[in-house]
């Protein structure tokens, strides 16, 4: 069931959800937090689509952004939450690019 797109696509969410608030409870700065959201989103997204993982990273982006840089959830698009989202779909990106190459060369299958 784990191997199914969808169910992986809502692991990826509900890990970004909870590496966010680890990242509350242990009072990370802002760019340690943009860190490891890119981070667990990217590797969450190992054994999904392109399409799947620029989702994760769009919601990645939204989260960090109302969370963090903003309160209570609210979404803003300037010039700088641009630039980051840009910067968040790539990252996260590579990052699932890596970890894919790294899994095909070990075998493991994602």
């Amino acid at each position: 069931m784990v191997a199914e797109p969808g169910v992986r696509f809502g692991i990826a969410n509900g890990l970004i959800v909870g590496a966010l608030c680890v990242a509350a409870l242990v009072h990370l700065t802002g760019a340690q937090t943009e860190f490891l959201t890119v981070l667990v989103a990217g590797l969450a997204c190992c054994g999904l689509s392109r399409l799947a993982t620029a989702g994760v990273a769009l919601v990645a982006w939204a989260m960090f952004t109302g969370f963090v840089v903003n309160r209570y959830g609210v979404l803003t698009l300037g010039h700088h939450d641009l630039l980051r989202l840009a910067a968040f779909a790539l990252a996260t990106g590579l990052v699932a690019l890596a970890g894919r190459l790294i899994l095909n060369s070990t075998g493991v299958r994602a």
